[in-house]
């Protein structure tokens, strides 16, 4: 009988330890994903056209308030459902000299004193706020974000600036069990006991960091991700869903070859405590402020082709399509991105300081 009951339990152990194992087979996948592609597929690709997005101390750094929603296609082979939406708003709140303009730069009609207003060290002395929400499917991780953004902008000379801006995360994460191997789901303690204890749910909050020196033709911005995190309620599965700290130095220019061309080379070095530096870039040649074509790449990992243009005063559209070189070929074929970007208000002033 003494026999039997340790039969029984060392069945009931190797049960537990299989699920286990697959559960942070399942968690530790999806982290080297994150980590090794630099959270490539957990985040957008044309990072470089709203560097407000990636930088906290940029958030603002438009004239007017800008909206954006994109939406990126997940990696095929985990199906249709999986995918990434992403949306939210970036708002400049100016101290104006009251003897520039009565109300607000919105108000300028004369495009000439617009734009001199618009470079003046008045109007680019300002404040940044930004809201962002996240919407995250890669096959069983289910995550949700509300990031908020804050920057605080000072004129050093009559073209550069520096800033400093902060983020503040919220991060809901779930890991579905539906598709654990379970002869009896219904009675099976460990597994209810999996379900009703929500080792599959976590959630934390998170701040990142940022500085950044900028012109309208260059920027250097370096940011520190997940200066800390704070979990809210402390699991065996929580170490597998938080993001490591990592550090971000992005760099980019605008180099004028004519009156109607441009070059806008981009470059980003990520840092992780886990796996070392990773490093991408891109380049874009843009028609005026109307068109542009170029081409991304991701080291070891991808390739990318990029495309836009401007509704000419307000509306732009991104689109760019990656073709992976590394591991997670296996699992794509290639992924779609498009974004959709509103400038309010821009009658008057130029397009995005990165578009």
């Amino acid at each position: 009988m003494a026999e039997e009951n340790m039969k029984e339990m060392l069945r009931s152990l190797d049960k537990i330890h299989k699920i286990k194992a697959i559960i942070l087979f399942i968690i530790g996948f999806i982290g080297n994903v994150e980590l090794v592609s630099s959270q490539d597929v957990l985040s957008r690709t044309q990072i470089f056209h709203a560097i407000e997005w990636q930088s906290p101390a940029m958030a603002g750094i438009q004239n007017n308030m800008s909206a954006d929603i994109m939406y990126r296609q997940a990696l095929n082979g985990y199906g249709s459902n999986s995918g990434y939406i992403q949306a939210g708003f970036f708002y400049p709140i100016k101290k104006v000299d009251s003897k520039n303009i009565s109300n607000s730069s919105f108000a300028i009609s004369n495009p000439e004193k617009a734009e001199e207003f618009y470079n003046s060290r008045s109007a680019r002395r300002k404040q940044g706020v930004g809201l962002q929400l996240n919407s995250i499917q890669l096959g069983p991780l289910d995550r949700t974000e509300i990031k908020g953004f804050y920057a605080y902008h000072i004129p050093i000379n009559s073209k550069y600036n520096l800033s400093l801006g902060s983020a503040l995360k919220f991060q809901q994460n779930s890991i579905g069990f539906d598709n654990l191997n379970v002869r009896d789901k219904t009675n099976d303690d460990l597994y209810q006991r999996l379900i009703n204890d929500n080792s599959g749910r976590h959630s934390n909050v998170q701040m990142d960091l940022s500085l950044a020196y900028y012109s309208r033709k260059l920027y250097l911005s370096f940011v520190v991700n997940s200066l800390f995190t704070q979990s809210f309620k402390a699991t065996e599965m929580a170490p597998y869903m938080n993001d490591g700290m990592n550090f971000s130095l992005m760099a980019g220019y605008k180099w004028n070859l004519n009156s109607e061309l441009s070059l806008l080379p981009n470059a980003e070095i990520n840092y992780f405590a886990t796996t070392g530096g990773q490093y991408k870039s891109s380049v874009r040649l843009k028609y005026k402020e109307l068109v542009y074509i170029g081409m991304g790449m991701h080291h070891q990992l991808k390739w990318s082709g990029l495309l836009g243009f401007n509704v000419p005063g307000n509306f732009f559209v991104n689109y760019s399509y990656d073709y992976y070189t590394g591991f997670i070929q296996e699992f794509s074929n290639g992924v779609h991105e498009v974004s959709l970007s509103f400038l309010f208000n821009n009658k008057n002033s130029s397009t995005p300081y990165t578009w």
